[in-house]
């Protein structure tokens, strides 16, 4: 799953905060959001909104990755590779479920924090150097009270301390149905009851299930059907009878 990590306790600018209110159904619900801004370290933090975004944007001389591999240090992406493209450019990507967390006041009773957020509209500006800023905007209407909403517009145009906490990965699904079988051991008596059959499969009177084959050519239960036509076949053969879908052999 796609996430967009903040190192912890990371300084972003908060360059806009817009309260709105949302309509569900016949209720009106009070949302707001930010518009956020990242000056990483490292301009390879890119490539958390695109995987290669970073070789995209920047190259390494050969001289200048020759030297750095002699002095055994890792070359570093400055210079632009099309230093006439318009900046900034956009990077279409959704994400949802982000608790943000920004420090406010004397400990963390009294941090804001926004669940449940969608983040969304990222702009990367790459610049000459190495450096770059990355915008992207973030919006939540779960439990937005008056005060939340007045301390955010407070911090408009202020650079905050925050931590971006992306959403819990889903439980992997066992495709074997074990996990089922333990998260719901009473179901196989449920379905027994229901079908008249045991819980441990076996079959019940209601059970369409079709039988086993006893190796006869014929279902199990049909053993006596069996029995009754290979009498039969007896029975015409000492009669002499002969079949009228057959000629006797010889004969023309």
């Amino acid at each position: 799953m796609k996430t967009f990590n903040l190192p912890a306790q990371c300084r972003v600018k908060l360059t806009k905060a817009t309260p709105r209110k949302e309509t569900h159904g016949k209720d009106l619900v009070q949302a707001i959001s930010l518009r956020l801004e990242w000056w990483p370290t490292d301009n390879a933090a890119v490539n958390l909104l695109h995987e290669g975004l970073q070789d995209a944007l920047w190259w390494t001389p050969p001289e200048a990755a020759a030297q750095a591999e002699l002095d055994n240090v890792p070359a570093v992406k400055k210079h632009r590779r099309v230093p006439t493209m318009a900046m900034p450019i956009k990077v279409e990507l959704s994400l949802s479920g982000y608790t943000l967390t920004i420090d406010h006041g004397i400990d963390d009773s009294t941090a804001l924090e926004l669940y449940a957020a969608t983040l969304d509209k990222f702009e990367v500006e790459a610049k000459q150097g190495g450096s770059v800023v990355i915008r992207w905007s973030l919006a939540s209407n779960k439990a937005i009270t008056p005060q939340l909403v007045g301390a955010l517009c407070g911090l408009e145009g202020c650079e905050v301390v925050a931590t971006l906490m992306p959403p819990k990965p889903d439980a992997v699904i066992d495709g074997t149905g074990a996990e089922f079988k333990k998260d719901h051991p009473d179901v196989g008596d449920l379905f027994a009851a229901e079908h008249g059959g045991a819980s441990d499969g076996t079959p019940g009177p209601d059970d369409d299930t079709p039988p086993e084959n006893d190796g006869s050519g014929h279902p199990d239960g049909a053993a006596e059907q069996a029995a009754l036509e290979a009498g039969m076949r007896d029975s015409i053969a000492k009669a002499g009878v002969r079949s009228r879908g057959r000629k006797a052999a010889g004969v023309h």
